[in-house]
């Protein structure tokens, strides 16, 4: 009985070395991640939000340009200018 006990005990311990190891893995991982993001400027997502943001800015000169020489036309037409 005392050496099923013992058996018991040691798994348990065992289980839990091993459940606080990959613990403190996620932990070290967690860190270095966000150190890296501090550290390595933007992520990859501010590079994409900043690449769209960049597009947007683009296509809405280009549509104003558009509507400019659009309204331009309109007043030749009718003589406006």
């Amino acid at each position: 009985v005392n050496f099923e006990a013992l058996i018991i005990a040691m798994s348990v311990v065992g289980g839990t070395l091993l459940i606080m190891l990959g613990v403190c893995c996620c932990c070290c991982c967690c860190k270095k991640k966000s150190k890296k993001q501090v550290l390595g400027g933007p992520d990859k997502d501010d590079e994409r939000a900043a690449r769209e943001r960049e597009k947007r800015r683009v296509r809405q000169e280009e549509r104003r340009a558009e509507m400019k020489s659009r309204h331009d036309e309109i007043r030749r037409k009718y003589g406006t200018v």
